[in-house]
């Protein structure tokens, strides 16, 4: 197989996992808003609303990573290992922490892999 096929394939992966993680959390969250609507209750407190921005930051790397993938995974990157560190550490007693949250980190992994290997093999060039 070739170098660039198996950039394209990275590149794609990575494009189609972080399109779908993000419209995932989308609906996810277009529900959470309208049950909050339906069920107005005391809110988030402080400790999640921080751990959710930094989910926030990874979500709009993963969108920013779509035009710049070097940039966007970084960010995406770093703002999902904020985020996991938070929840695990997260102070709630009914929060618990799941591995599978790590999952969020595998499209950024792909752009940056993607990233450097295009700029790797645009060098040899």
């Amino acid at each position: 197989m070739k170098k660039t096929t198996a950039i394209s394939i990275i590149h794609w992966t990575a494009l189609i996992t972080g399109t779908l993680m993000l419209t995932f959390t989308l609906f996810f969250f277009i529900g959470y808003m309208i049950e909050g609507h339906n069920k107005p209750g005391p809110g988030l407190n402080t400790n999640t609303i921080i751990t959710f921005v930094f989910w926030g930051v990874g979500l709009a790397g993963l969108l920013l990573a779509i035009w710049k993938p070097g940039t966007g995974g970084l960010v995406s990157l770093l703002g999902f290992i904020v985020f996991n560190i938070l929840a695990v550490f997260h102070t709630n007693p009914d929060a618990h922490y799941s591995v599978v949250l790590l999952i969020f980190l595998f499209p950024s992994i792909l752009y940056l892999l993607y990233w450097w290997l295009k700029k790797s093999s645009n060098e040899i060039s």
